[in-house]
């Protein structure tokens, strides 16, 4: 069942079950009416009844309430902190592992010995020439708040 479908089938029910549960009500229309007999156990039934009923709603609320905390979660372990540099004169091509409380703005090449610095308008060089974007910026796209400000001008 979808969350809606259960909330208003849990929340249905517990209107229905909480008006049985004026038994003094009851007791005076059944007996104008001559079935108070049949209410000499309902407290047993309607109770339990209106317990069964919350449950429902309970169920289509709890995904709703831990949606937020999944979603901030979820977006900190997809958190990539290894990319790949490829040199733009000798394309040797090393993994390496971003920092993430700081910008990278130089690394030197293992295959030509070139110092590269990040191209205009990147912020450090994984985001010119790694295969992944810095921390700072993953996190910016993710819409985390509090990342790094070395990337924001």
């Amino acid at each position: 069942m979808h969350d809606r479908t259960l909330i208003t089938t849990g929340a249905i029910g517990a209107v229905v079950a909480a008006i049985c549960c004026m038994t003094p009500l009851l007791v005076v229309v059944f007996g104008a009416v001559g079935l108070t007999a049949w209410l000499a156990n309902a407290d047993y039934v309607l109770i339990p009844a209106l317990i069964l009923c919350l449950a429902p709603i309970a169920f289509g609320l709890l995904p709703q309430a831990l949606a937020p905390r999944m979603t901030n979660n979820a977006l900190k372990s997809t958190m990539i902190l290894e990319s790949v540099i490829t040199c733009p004169h000798c394309a040797t091509a090393k993994s390496e592992i971003m920092p993430t409380d700081a910008c990278q703005f130089f690394y030197t090449c293992t295959g030509c010995g070139a110092t590269l610095r990040p191209k205009p308008g990147d912020c450090c060089v994984f985001c010119s020439y790694g295969s992944v974007p810095c921390p700072s910026i993953q996190a910016e796209r993710a819409g985390e708040t509090g990342a790094a400000s070395c990337c924001s001008g």
